[in-house]
């Protein structure tokens, strides 16, 4: 290699190192920077809540906090009156409730913290995917943006009313993966590099202990069902259709290097993908085989799994909510599949297979979705970079437009943030005088305490207290309907506290303007005053009939 060819090679790197931070920077301040601002904008009156994106799931998880932070590492359902004997479920928020406790930090400090730490993970995995995947500088860096930034048309969806994937179906996009919670950019993260081909890594770890591969795929497989169960599944159904392809084809590679087919005993020796699904499944399977056991034969648990159905949205939702993308990864996946390129068929079988399993009929069919911009922004990469090959101005008119159409629906989610501060969304927002009302029940009641409150303060109470109440939540209260329609008759005041189907067991009563909105109720007799803050009452039911 002549010194030319040497400088010029060290300035492409540099190059390269500059726009990685550049984007991975930009990545991590577009996810923070809203947040930073929520928390210094609540206004006089009022604290921000912790969650800019699906609060019901925000709150539920920083209730899973609490119960680690109480020193618990067996999660039992937060928010209804009767939680069991739980199980050793979510165990990653109860350990991020544990180190809250041990650094004696807040909970939503460390939920943020822990979410930024995984969108860096996130960042670096995606790169190394596309490194391993790409078979051009251009298109790993065609590939890279359109991940980590993209998404769909939901914001020509919203114009007609239409809420689409893309503003709410977290896992299925890098950004609002980063954006909503820690779980999702870790678990995907680990989903990638568990995909990833990674030869040039196995080959120099091998170098300092010939199995450290194997134990990091049983490693891996085991995070990843503490953190991300499906992602195991989907890691499994992605690899072992990579090896079906590798060994239904005579392994590609394989037959270029020696040009004659290997014979079925070599190719079954060599194909790499259905070795590492075997080392994923045995750290994985184990942990997945007792969640399906415990939320099967625990009575509550299997309650509360029956009501967790997450469909996929419809077919014409999915490909708006993926779109304009989705429709460029077609052309690339063919190009894909015409070259046979190895490493590049990853992508086509991911986002084939991973379409299938969107419509399988089972109650979780959406979290297969998980990091599905990914491979999608792959394919679409090598349509694009094929374009540029052929015709350089028409495939820079078509980038400069894909990128005005997938900006926009971010930038909503963005701005619809600050704007839900700004107009003191109480989903999003809490006001002194009810976060004096939590404290107080943090600090006095009793742990076991069963607290009724409206459906909105019941999301909060277990995120804040780390006591029970009779509805908080849609998926994680017993008999949720029931509940929540009890509750509510009761702050109109259609129903008596003997009428409620867990009259015998409420401890306390809040009430503030959040309940007053049902109506209003008189509480005298049998409730003692306890505490009182602004508008924000507390009672104590100190005799029932």
């Amino acid at each position: 290699m002549t010194s030319s060819e040497q400088d010029y090679n060290q300035f492409m790197l540099r190059k390269d190192v500059f726009l990685f931070l550049l984007l991975g920077v930009v990545f991590i301040m577009l996810i923070s920077v809203p947040y930073v601002w929520a928390f210094n904008n609540a206004g006089s009156d009022h604290d921000f809540g912790g969650f800019l994106l699906n609060p019901i799931d925000g709150n539920s998880y920083l209730a899973k906090m609490y119960q680690g932070w109480l020193g618990w590492w067996k999660f039992s359902l937060p928010y209804t009156h009767q939680p069991g004997s739980g199980g050793y479920l979510f165990l990653f928020y109860l350990a991020l409730g544990q180190i809250t406790r041990l650094v004696n930090g807040s909970l939503l400090g460390v939920f943020h913290i822990s979410r930024i730490i995984g969108s860096i993970i996130l960042v670096l995995s995606i790169w190394n995917f596309f490194h391993q995947t790409m078979t051009s500088r251009r298109s790993l860096w065609f590939a890279f943006s359109l991940a980590l930034l993209g998404s769909g048309l939901g914001w020509v969806a919203a114009t007609y009313g239409l809420f689409t994937a893309d503003f709410w179906v977290a896992e299925g996009y890098p950004f609002l993966s980063a954006y909503a919670n820690p779980h999702f950019p870790l678990g995907t993260a680990i989903l990638i590099w568990v995909l990833s081909p990674n030869r040039e890594f196995d080959q120099k770890a091998r170098k300092i202990f010939r199995f450290i591969p194997e134990m990091l795929s049983v490693f891996l497989g085991l995070l990843l069902a503490l953190i991300l169960p499906f992602g195991v599944v989907l890691a499994g159904v992605v690899l072992g259709g990579l090896g079906l392809w590798e060994f239904v084809t005579g392994y590609p590679f394989k037959i270029r290097e020696h040009r004659t087919k290997p014979g079925i005993a070599e190719v079954l020796r060599d194909i790499r993908s259905w070795k590492k699904l075997i080392f994923v499944l045995l750290g994985g399977l184990p942990m997945m085989i007792y969640q399906i056991w415990i939320t099967q034969s625990n009575p509550e648990l299997a309650a509360w799994n029956a009501q967790n159905f997450t469909a996929s949205p419809a077919i014409w939702d999915l490909i708006l909510s993926y779109s304009p993308i989705i429709l460029l990864a077609i052309p690339g996946g063919y190009l894909v599949w015409k070259s046979k390129e190895s490493k590049a068929m990853l992508l086509l079988i991911w986002a084939v297979l991973g379409l299938l399993m969107l419509y399988i009929p089972w109650s979780l069919q959406r979290r297969f979705l998980l990091g599905y911009m990914i491979p999608l922004a792959g394919l679409a990469a090598v349509g694009l970079d094929h374009l540029f090959m052929q015709h350089r101005k028409s495939a820079l008119v078509l980038l400069i437009l894909v990128v005005l159409l997938i900006v926009p629906t971010n930038l909503m989610i963005l701005v619809g943030g600050i704007q839900a501060v700004n107009v003191n969304e109480p989903k999003i927002l809490l006001s002194h005088e009810e976060i004096a009302a939590l404290n107080w029940i943090a600090l006095n009641a009793d742990q076991e305490a069963i607290v009724l409150a409206s459906p909105e303060m019941g999301l909060f109470v277990p995120a804040y207290t780390g006591r029970r109440v009779v509805y908080g939540h849609p998926f994680e209260t017993i008999s949720a309907a029931e509940m929540q329609e009890a509750v509510e008759d009761f702050f109109s005041g259609q129903i008596d506290i003997e009428e409620l189907p867990v009259s015998k067991e409420v401890d306390l009563i809040l009430y503030g303007p959040r309940e007053k909105e049902f109506g209003t109720i008189t509480l005298a007799g049998e409730f003692k005053l306890v505490h009182h803050s602004g508008d924000v009452r507390i009672f104590e039911i100190t005799s029932q009939n």
